[in-house]
């Protein structure tokens, strides 16, 4: 008993044969009933028709009396003898009983017709050849034709009660007046029935009218009932078709009901059979399926385990190697599962290669991105590679041209500041993703990032020159990195390249175009022909004048002019190459600091705060950045004049300062001009006014005189040719090698040289 033991053992045995033994069972049946529930509908079917035409044979024979007792009624209206009784004036028994007569040879020929009368309602006379009580009501009944039809039950003189399905012909309907005669054929109602019964053997039959009314029924006791309450007879009235069948539940009981509607009559037959008498035998049937059901599911248990026996023998030889301590010399593993112990084994060398080849990848796709790297920035015979990967890299990017595409993230360091690095990382992989995917349909691409807020994509084309897609789909790019990570970036497009060996200058020319930057804004595509003239651009030089101004307007706290020397200082970064515009905002930037870092000495300022906004300065990408950070720094410096003029003394101080600074602008040009002589102006000693007006300007009273006319000699010696010596004269200074002295030591030039570099 090997399976016993088995099955007592091991739970693994357990569960195939229990799988073999459930699958065979329900396979089985799932069999059985579907073929039991098929014969048993292909035979409810044909039960059903075979009813349908049975009920159709009635409702033939129910067609046929119809007609019989509209011929009836043609012979009696064609004999004169009825005419002269139906239109009789006067009542007369010779009349009468020559009519009765020949009522009697009439029904005498058709055996279906239990009674035949005739009324003359004008007289009240009425023959009949049963001798039923006349029916007062036949005067009174409104039918809307000239036949009328319903069931009735009459008495006879005799005291016989008769169950009749009566038509009533008026000879001539006049819608004015009451009706003068009436013709009454009376049909038994069990000769219909009989016939039913006759063809429907057992079942329950009857004939019902449009209303529900039973005509007659093979319950002779349900005669005129109404059954319109009933649920399948509402269904049948309510079915359009003329004939059908369906199974209801009557009375607790699961019914076959099959109906055949006479157009002629509008009559219904209707057949209710019990659902099991519709196949002979059904119950036994049943019996044997159950039972041939049974001997295949044991069949199937048996086939169980035999195939559960076969399929272990694998799965414990597997077992044994992977779960050595489950082997023959443990006597039992009911505590144990050893699909369990095989899932956790299987699952635990999946993971290992899984997480084995993951890291192969990762370690591959690191070593190609490091060789791009270097590719990129022209030193890749520094960087150690295999053979293969080198040959894998030449293999991808084969082509006639390649093109490096390079995409920049914009405003970078406040990116930083505000993001993790691994979150960074997240994005700049989402940005080479969504960048591939675009560009990759016209082109091959392979990508790196040479640095952080860089992403360089090598185009790989067959075409020497990219066409011009690639804009369209950078700008793709572009809106799709904008649209779904809300980071703005720009590109650069290098100089097409014919191999790898050269591909370092497409990259190099792409982060050269990509300065452009400054002067289109974030968000565009630098290439080429957006700086033609990028090189041929002349030296332009410095604007000391906007800066000039630019110092005068925050010493006066005037915002509105502060904004126009910011644009000013904008348009005159327009006309610059990159690197001429970059140093002028840097020498702008540093002169605003140095004109007024001073003042953080005495006063309470935070020189950081003064710091950190012109290193925005300089670090702006665009220019408008320039113009906002610029003017930022500008009001912020604005703000500390203004928040420490609010003290009384301070402003006092400042208007005393003021009316200094306004003294030697207006006596600079006098050679004796002295600390005294403005102290004497301004009606202060000359010793409370220096030590004010270092305190507050952060310079000296002389050093100020100097500054003032220096920047008056840079004019004149830029708008005139008089000689140095005239112009020293002219701001004061009548020492010449003085004056070139001082000249150079502001400026770093003397005053000859910077007269030859100055535009005209």
């Amino acid at each position: 008993m090997t399976f016993l033991r088995r099955l007592r053992q091991y739970r693994v045995y357990r569960r195939l044969v229990l799988s073999y033994l459930l699958l065979s069972v329900a396979t089985i049946s799932v069999l059985s009933v579907v073929l039991y529930a098929l014969f048993s509908d292909r035979a409810v079917k044909e039960a059903g028709r075979s009813s349908r035409q049975m009920l159709t044979q009635v409702g033939y024979t129910s067609d046929v009396v119809y007609e019989q007792v509209q011929r009836i009624t043609g012979q009696l209206l064609s004999d004169p003898v009825i005419l002269s009784f139906l239109y009789a004036k006067e009542d007369d028994k010779t009349v009468a009983y020559a009519a009765n007569l020949f009522l009697a040879r009439i029904q005498g020929i058709y055996p279906f017709i239990q009674n035949l009368g005739i009324y003359n309602l004008a007289t009240g006379a009425y023959i009949d050849t049963l001798g039923l009580t006349p029916d007062p009501g036949m005067a009174r009944r409104e039918e809307t034709s000239p036949v009328g039809f319903f069931p009735r039950t009459v008495s006879s003189l005799g005291g016989s009660t008769y169950q009749m399905l009566t038509f009533k012909i008026i000879p001539e309907r006049s819608f004015e007046n009451a009706p003068e005669s009436a013709i009454v054929v009376d049909l038994d109602e069990s000769y219909i029935r009989s016939t039913m019964r006759r063809i429907g053997g057992s079942s329950r039959t009857f004939v019902m009218d449009a209303s529900g009314t039973v005509l007659s029924h093979s319950d002779p006791a349900l005669f005129m009932a109404h059954l319109s309450a009933s649920e399948y007879v509402r269904r049948i009235l309510s079915d359009p078709n003329a004939e059908g069948s369906f199974s209801e539940r009557i009375d607790g009981e699961k019914q076959l009901v099959t109906y055949v509607r006479s157009p002629a009559l509008d009559w219904y037959f209707v057949s209710v059979r019990p659902y099991a008498e519709t196949i002979a035998g059904i119950d036994e049937l049943r019996d044997w399926t159950i039972f041939v059901a049974a001997l295949l599911a044991l069949a199937g248990a048996g086939g169980s385990l035999l195939l559960s026996g076969t399929i272990y023998n694998p799965i414990r030889a597997l077992l044994d190697k992977v779960h050595p301590a489950s082997g023959a010399g443990q006597s039992s593993l009911l505590r144990l599962d050893e699909y369990q112990l095989l899932s956790e084994a299987f699952s635990g060398s999946m993971e290992e290669a899984r997480t084995m080849r993951s890291s192969l990848e990762r370690t591959r796709s690191a070593l190609l991105d490091g060789y791009l790297v270097h590719l990129l920035r022209g030193n890749a015979s520094k960087f150690e590679a295999s053979a293969e990967l080198k040959r894998e890299a030449e293999k991808r990017l084969a082509g006639a041209s390649l093109t490096v595409v390079l995409l920049k993230i914009d405003s970078f360091k406040t990116f930083r500041e505000t993001t993790g690095a691994y979150d960074r990382g997240l994005y700049r992989f989402a940005v080479r993703n969504i960048a591939q995917e675009i560009l990759g349909r016209s082109y091959t691409v392979a990508a790196a990032h040479p640095e952080e807020d860089e992403t360089a994509l090598i185009l790989v084309s067959d075409a020497e020159k990219p066409d011009g897609q690639l804009l369209l789909s950078l700008g793709e790019v572009q809106d799709a990195v904008r649209r779904y990570y809300r980071l703005s970036l720009s590109a650069g497009i290098g100089d097409p390249a014919a191999s790898l060996g050269e591909i370092s200058g497409s990259y190099q020319s792409a982060r050269e175009y990509l300065t452009s930057r400054l002067f289109l804004g974030h968000g565009c595509a630098a290439t080429a022909r957006t700086m033609p003239e990028e090189r041929d651009r002349r030296q332009v030089r410095y604007p000391s004048t906007v800066e000039k101004r630019l110092l005068e307007a925050i010493r006066l706290c005037r915002r509105t002019g502060i904004r126009q020397e910011v644009a000013a200082f904008r348009s005159a970064l327009a006309g610059c190459s990159y690197g001429q515009a970059v140093r002028h905002i840097q020498l702008l930037a540093l002169a605003i600091v140095r004109e007024f870092e001073p003042m953080t000495e005495g006063w309470n300022v935070d020189e950081e705060r003064l710091y950190r906004l012109a290193d925005e300065v300089r670090d702006a990408e665009t220019l408008d950045e320039v113009e906002k950070r610029l003017t930022i720094l500008s009001f912020a410096v604005v703000d500390m004049l203004e928040d420490n003029r609010k003290n009384l003394g301070v402003a006092k101080n400042a208007k005393i300062v003021e009316e200094v600074q306004r003294f030697v602008r207006e006596h600079y040009a006098k050679h004796g001009l002295s600390l005294e002589a403005a102290a004497e102006h301004a009606g202060y000693s000359s010793g409370y006014v220096g030590k004010l007006f270092k305190s507050m300007t952060g310079t000296s009273f002389n050093d100020y005189v100097t500054h003032v006319r220096m920047e008056r000699a840079k004019e004149l010696l830029a708008e005139t040719n008089d000689p140095v010596a005239q112009i020293g004269e002219r701001v004061g200074v009548y020492n010449v090698p003085y004056f070139t002295t001082l000249f150079k030591k502001k400026y770093g030039i003397t005053p000859s040289k910077f007269r030859e570099q100055a535009p005209f």
